[in-house]
């Protein structure tokens, strides 16, 4: 794509943002105004209206933007300079298209909430102020009576709560102590085998030793006495554990 064409057609989309833009400033005011008056059954027609164009212009744009993204690359003319300024064009104005879809989720969020906050009069709607079971046939005494029974009973479950969480942390710390006694036990065996197998060497050193300079009566009467040693370092290495 030339750069006179691609500069004509962000030019386009651009624009295209800013009219989409006004439409939604349109329809926000639009909705504001149909929310603080009454019977504005058409008022709300218009607005649903607005907003489906505004969907409507809001998909064109997406696909606007990709077109011009595909022109972006390099070749035909399009220098490495002209490309990267072309990117971060497209970058801009995906930013904005996001920022104009942000625009209108929160203004129908917004919208929910007024009408949840100003009760609707729609069906299955209770309007503010309504009695319930609860309050039908009470004077406003009798109400803060029964609000207060709540707030104790509320506060009732969170100290049963509370005691619960207490009882699980005692529980967690009884687990952790359990597991670094093993875990001192553990090391302490460990400890124990080392100095059991560093003597095992040892001896069997010294039996090696004995066996190329003594003969062979000698070598019987230590190897008993080698073996007596071991018996009595591996019962020790047993009292140490248990």
């Amino acid at each position: 794509m030339s750069a006179d064409s691609w500069t004509r057609e962000y030019g386009d989309v651009k624009a295209s943002c800013d009219e989409l833009y006004e439409l939604i400033r349109e329809r926000n005011s639009m909705t504001a105004a149909s929310a603080s008056s009454t019977g504005g059954g058409a008022r709300e027609q218009d607005v649903h209206k607005l907003s489906a164009q505004c969907r409507r212009k809001l998909t064109s744009l997406s696909n606007k933007i990709n077109d011009l993204e595909a022109g972006v690359g390099v070749g035909g003319g399009v220098t490495q300079r002209e490309a990267s300024r072309r990117t971060e064009l497209v970058h801009a104005l995906r930013v904005r298209k996001d920022q104009l879809k942000d625009l209108m989720s929160r203004d129908g969020q917004r919208k929910s909430e007024r009408t949840k906050l100003l009760g609707g009069a729609g069906e299955g709607q209770r309007r503010p102020g309504a009695e319930t079971a609860d309050t039908a046939g009470l004077d406003s005494r009798g109400v803060l009576q029964l609000q207060k029974q709540a707030l104790r009973s509320q506060e009732d479950e969170i100290a049963e709560l509370g005691a619960a969480v207490r009882q699980t942390k005692h529980v967690a710390l009884a687990i952790n102590e359990e597991v670094d006694l093993h875990q001192h036990l553990l090391d302490d065996l460990d400890s124990s085998v080392d100095n059991t197998q560093s003597m095992m060497k040892f001896a069997r050193r010294k039996l090696e030793q004995v066996s190329r300079k003594s003969g062979s009566c000698k070598y019987i009467m230590v190897m008993i006495l080698l073996v007596v040693v071991l018996a009595l370092v591996i019962s020790m290495s047993h009292m140490l554990t248990s």
